[in-house]
């Protein structure tokens, strides 16, 4: 159970449904697209925050009236959100573990549906304002596909999408000739999610989201036949990238299973 608690008034809820919420990582950085590629600036990682989006939440008609009660009263203050040992539910990401004392605040919630044997569909989301102290699990390797310091990853299980930037502009004239303008400039990007078990997925997250990570160069050493920035830069080998994205999503599928949607610019290849 998930306890919500705001001084000595508390609520018990029941944990989401797995494939019903997604844990967000908003890095205090902005994204640039320069001349010869991309840049970041980065405000610090103290600045960066988490959200909770829980898009499915099946209640019983007391729990869900439970809820509501407390949620209007206790509104716009900072709450305690206690999760059970072992609960296997992350609001906050696999590396923040999954139970201890959150404190969250509550951004906005639905009242959802409910079904014929009286379950009340619940949609919240919550920002995370401290976590518990936490130790990343083992890690068990599945495959030999690696990001940065993080070995032992999956290939990409779905389609790899390398988009590609050329640094020219064409128009056509009035009476029809075409015209281009070349500034000689060609970006490799890709985007695909990653799929990973409990200790990667923590892995990779804390990596991504830390010093070595964020706006840093980044290590890809993709396997053979994986043409992660198209054809144009071989089926494979070792790239050195850039993540060009602000917001790090992490949805778990299934019980020690989550995916995470990446994006990278290469900055140099092997």
């Amino acid at each position: 159970m998930i306890t919500l608690s705001y001084i000595a008034d508390s609520v018990e809820i029941n944990y989401p449904v797995w494939e019903g919420y997604v844990s967000s990582v908003v890095l205090a950085i902005e994204i640039s697209e320069t001349t010869d590629g991309f840049d970041a600036w980065d405000n610090g990682i103290t600045r960066d925050y988490r959200l909770c989006k829980i898009d499915r939440m099946l209640l019983s008609e007391t729990e869900a009236n439970n809820l509501e009660v407390f949620l209007a009263v206790h509104r716009g203050v900072g709450m305690s959100m206690d999760i059970g040992t072992d609960s296997n539910f992350f609001p906050f990401g696999p590396d923040k573990g999954d139970s201890g004392v959150f404190t969250v605040r509550l951004l906005s919630r639905e009242y959802g549906s409910f079904d014929q044997f009286k379950q009340f569909d619940k949609t919240i989301d919550f920002v995370m304002i401290s976590a518990p102290a936490y130790s990343l699990p083992a890690v068990t390797n599945q495959a030999s596909f690696q990001i940065g310091t993080v070995d032992g990853l999956l290939y990409p299980q779905t389609d790899i999408v390398s988009p590609r930037v050329y640094g020219v502009s064409h128009c056509v004239s009035y009476d029809g000739s075409p015209y281009a303008v070349d500034i000689r400039r060609n970006i490799y990007t890709t985007e695909f999610t990653q799929r990973c078990n409990e200790g990667l997925a923590a892995e990779l997250l804390a990596f991504l989201t830390g010093t070595n990570g964020r706006t840093q160069d980044i290590s890809i050493i993709a396997p053979d036949d994986y043409y992660l920035f198209d054809i144009a830069n071989s089926a494979s080998g070792t790239y050195t990238c850039r993540l060009i994205q602000k917001t790090i999503e992490c949805r778990q599928l299934n019980y020690e299973e989550f995916e995470i949607p990446l994006s990278f610019w290469m900055k140099a290849g092997s």
